[in-house]
Parts: C-alpha cells; structure tokens; sequence
C-alpha cells in the first residue's frame, strides 16, 4: 500500500508543479515583456463566423480574443494553412521562427441577430 500512496502524491505533486509554471510563465511573459500591438479589431456580426489575419512575421505574439458569442477555438497556421497548433481557450501566447496565420473561429449565442467580437494580436517585445 505503501507504493500506492507515494504514486498518488507523486502524480498530484507534478499536477500542481505543472500547474504552477503555467502561471508562473503567463506572470513572466506579462510583465518582462511590452505589447505592441498588431491587430486590434472590434466588429459586429451576425452567425458563425470566423478571423484570419495576415501572415505574421516570426516571433513572439499574445492573441486574444473575445466575443458576445462563444470564442470556439485559435488556430496557428503555417503560410500554407497547415494547422500548427490549435487552442480552445481566449488567450494564447505563441513564439515562432517561421511566419504564421492566426484564426479565430466563433460561435453565436442563441437567439440573438448580431453580437459583437474582438480579436488582438500584440507582438511581445522583450522590456
């Protein structure tokens, strides 16, 4: 039984280990480094739909976005629009040495004719 319980605390120890150097870098990033911003949009529309930016140069990016709705996913292309990486939350922060596309895709709420939604792709820069 012995084996067992160090297993389980030893699994809940990286858990909360892991857990931990994910805010500590979120803390890292936002306070060494500045903003700059690249894209900042605001719109209103009407059903699903989606944001593609341009293709960026390579670095190191914030991406968020928002939305009335339900921001589905932010999607990391290549220049040939091979998805890279995808992420289901509101935020991301993405480093690159090769130039990429952002897409954010949303979702409308029930009901509703027209809603509103944001994207902002800020380039990090090292203070």
């Amino acid at each position: 039984m012995g084996i067992l319980k160090k297993l389980i605390v030893g699994f809940f120890l990286l858990l909360f280990i892991g857990v931990a150097a994910i805010f500590g870098m979120q803390y890292y990033y936002d306070t060494a480094y500045d903003k700059v911003p690249v894209e900042v949009k605001t719109e209103t529309v009407s059903g699903d739909v989606f944001y593609l930016s341009h293709v960026l140069e390579p670095g190191k990016y914030k991406i968020t976005a928002e939305s009335e709705g339900t921001v589905e996913k932010i999607t990391i292309l290549d220049e040939n629009g091979n998805v890279l990486t995808e992420s289901e939350t509101n935020s991301l922060i993405y480093g690159s040495s090769q130039p990429f596309q952002v897409r954010v895709d949303y979702k409308a709420p029930v009901n509703v004719d027209s809603y509103t939604v944001s994207v902002g792709i800020y380039r990090l820069v090292k203070k």
